[in-house]
């Protein structure tokens, strides 16, 4: 079996310039998950941020109360990201596998979406228990020697790879048949383990230059604005951008990953 994999990587791109009112609705989305992430999180962290922004990103010199209450948060956005992941994972896939379904940004609430979801909890799911599981062999093994540290760091990001290209075609596939397919999915993967790999490192690749592209566009401008002070119309416009550029930005990079392995997934023979 083959697949047009450098057809496939530019599939994110492809959609953008095609639906960019698309994309701009898929990135209010992100922007109100954003905002109920914050909603969610800030019992959790209200009471230590003067200690958190003393620490300035140094997870060590926080209190454990502190470090509790990071942690809370951490697992209070975990709902809200899943719930966003698939709707906006099958919007993307609908967009690519159903163009004729373009009304409202290809947005739908039913099934598909539903069957996202389940996908979602469970892969992201695992591959939160992997990573975890990892850092503490690592920093386990680090304890012991530093040799011994790199080699399993080695040996557990190789799995991760393996186990990412493996899972890549579930949710797509899935979106496809109209059906939970991860079977079906996990099986396909397998012949296709390579030109998937080089997919994926691709798309990777391409979301890193776009998100780094917007930084350079976006940050400049922001600092400029702000230059009349913290109080200032320019402070308040430069904030705004930051607000748009943020989601939108997410909502780019997160087409141009998904994107490609829906088109992967339009070229399968029928099952």
């Amino acid at each position: 079996m083959k697949i047009a994999a450098t057809e496939a990587v530019f599939e994110g791109f492809r959609l953008t310039r095609r639906r960019p009112g698309a994309v701009a609705l898929w990135g209010a989305v992100w922007l109100v998950g954003l905002f109920l992430i914050v909603l969610a999180a800030l019992p959790m962290i209200a009471p230590y941020l003067d200690e958190l922004a003393a620490a300035q990103g140094d997870a060590s010199k926080l209190s454990a109360a502190a470090t509790a209450g990071m942690e809370r948060a951490s697992l209070m956005a975990f709902p809200v990201v899943f719930l966003i992941q698939a709707l906006l994972a099958t919007a993307v896939y609908r967009a690519v596998l159903r163009p004729e379904q373009s009304s409202f940004g290809s947005l739908r609430l039913g099934r598909d979406e539903g069957r996202m979801l389940v996908i979602t909890v469970l892969v992201g799911g695992v591959s939160l228990a992997l990573n975890l599981g990892g850092e503490y062999l690592v920093r386990l093994a680090s304890g012991a020697n530093m040799i011994v540290g790199a080699l399993v760091w080695l040996v557990v990001t190789a799995l991760v790879v393996w186990l990412s290209v493996r899972l890549s075609l579930i949710a797509p596939l899935s979106f496809h048949r109209g059906r939970l397919a991860f079977a079906e999915g996990w099986t396909l993967s397998k012949p296709l383990f390579w030109p998937l790999l080089g997919l994926m490192i691709v798309t990777f690749a391409l979301a890193v230059v776009v998100a780094l592209l917007l930084i350079l566009i976006g940050w400049p401008l922001q600092v400029a604005m702000s230059g009349g002070g913290a109080g200032s119309p320019g402070a308040a416009l430069g904030a705004l951008l930051i607000l748009i550029l943020i989601p939108l930005g997410m909502a780019m990079v997160s087409t141009i990953i998904w994107a490609p392995f829906a088109a992967i997934c339009r070229d399968l023979p029928d099952a």
